[in-house]
């Protein structure tokens, strides 16, 4: 899991010097505070919480949205080190683990969550309300409670080496987007109807590892874009 971490920080590091090298000294730990809990909204409205209409559950889009989460927990993180090996080493990604592992051990979290998340047997309300944790957290900007939440929300949404995979796809997406002028505006999420996103979800299930990813990726969005 260490390596795999240690990976997806990387690569989150060139990702955000690709769009500004100087990114730690524009960017504030609020810019992705609130870019966590907007992803985090984004989650649960693909989930059926609306009463007055009917909703199906789009969970493909949950874990595409979590992995979205992902990206600005790290970058959140990596705002406080130099070093990519500290950062994974550091009392937040440790409580990330916490989380995962249902680790429930001398927490500084109200107990009351932890009733309720241990308490509600509908899934679907299980994630909202474990979604919503990670909002609440992120809006406080209290980033222990935020990533522990978050390591929750993983567990009940998505594995770890599925959110390692899906992550790198969307690391590579990210960059072929900021090539193809996602800035400026020129580039087009929406390809014959579909949205990027799902093509890549498509080809990370046709994938089995890392070292197949980018090539299949870059190659089919160089086709759709053609």
């Amino acid at each position: 899991m260490k390596e795999k971490l240690i990976d997806m920080f990387q690569l989150q590091e060139e990702l955000n010097r690709k769009i500004n090298d100087n990114w730690k000294q524009i960017r504030s730990k609020e810019d992705f505070a609130r870019a966590a809990w907007i992803e985090c909204a984004e989650l649960v409205d693909s989930l059926p919480w609306k009463w007055w209409k009917k909703q199906q559950p789009d969970m493909e889009n949950v874990q595409i949205e979590v992995v979205d989460i992902w990206h600005f927990v790290m970058s959140y993180i990596l705002l406080d080190y130099e070093d990519i090996g500290k950062a994974v080493e550091s009392e937040p990604v440790s409580l990330f683990i916490r989380g995962l592992n249902e680790d429930f051990r001398e927490l500084n979290i109200k107990g009351e969550y932890i009733n309720h998340y241990l308490g509600e047997t509908d899934r679907y309300k299980k994630i909202i309300f474990l979604a919503e944790r990670v909002a609440e957290g992120f809006l406080k900007q209290d980033l222990n409670e935020g990533v522990f939440f978050f390591g929750l929300l993983v567990r009940n949404t998505i594995s770890f080496e599925h959110l390692y995979l899906l992550y790198t796809g969307k690391n590579i997406l990210n960059h072929i987007r900021q090539e193809k002028g996602y800035n400026s505006g020129e580039y087009k999420k929406v390809i014959n109807g579909m949205e990027d996103n799902r093509y890549l979800f498509e080809l990370v299930k046709s994938v089995k590892n890392k070292k197949d990813l980018e090539e299949k990726i870059r190659k089919t969005f160089e086709t759709i874009h053609s």
